[in-house]
């Protein structure tokens, strides 16, 4: 479900909150950035949170904020470096093959 081309505007925001992320999180392994065009979504590692109790990746949803820089909204789930790659994505959000790695 690869996106064919995403607004340049969405890359800039999801690179900007992985940076943000990454300083405000040290923990944080690494961070995967699922292509949209129309939504900024993100799922990063550490072994700081709990496993998942149902086997799938659960984001916290953000509205845009212009104030903010941020003109989409955004979807942030935090998962265990072991669950990468095996965890349920959201239906929309495509297949772990669709992960850009930031």
């Amino acid at each position: 479900m690869a996106v064919q081309h995403v607004d340049p505007v969405i890359e800039r925001q999801a690179r900007l909150l992985a940076v943000d992320n990454r300083a405000a999180e040290p923990d944080i392994q690494k961070i995967y950035w699922f292509p949209h065009d129309r939504e900024v979504r993100l799922v990063e590692l550490t072994d700081q949170v709990p496993q998942s109790l149902d086997g799938a990746v659960h984001p916290f949803y953000f509205r845009a904020s212009e104030r903010d820089d941020l003109a989409a909204p955004s979807a942030i789930a935090m998962i265990r470096s072991d669950e990468y790659g095996v965890l349920t994505l959201p239906a929309e959000w495509g297949d772990w093959s669709d992960a850009v790695e930031l």
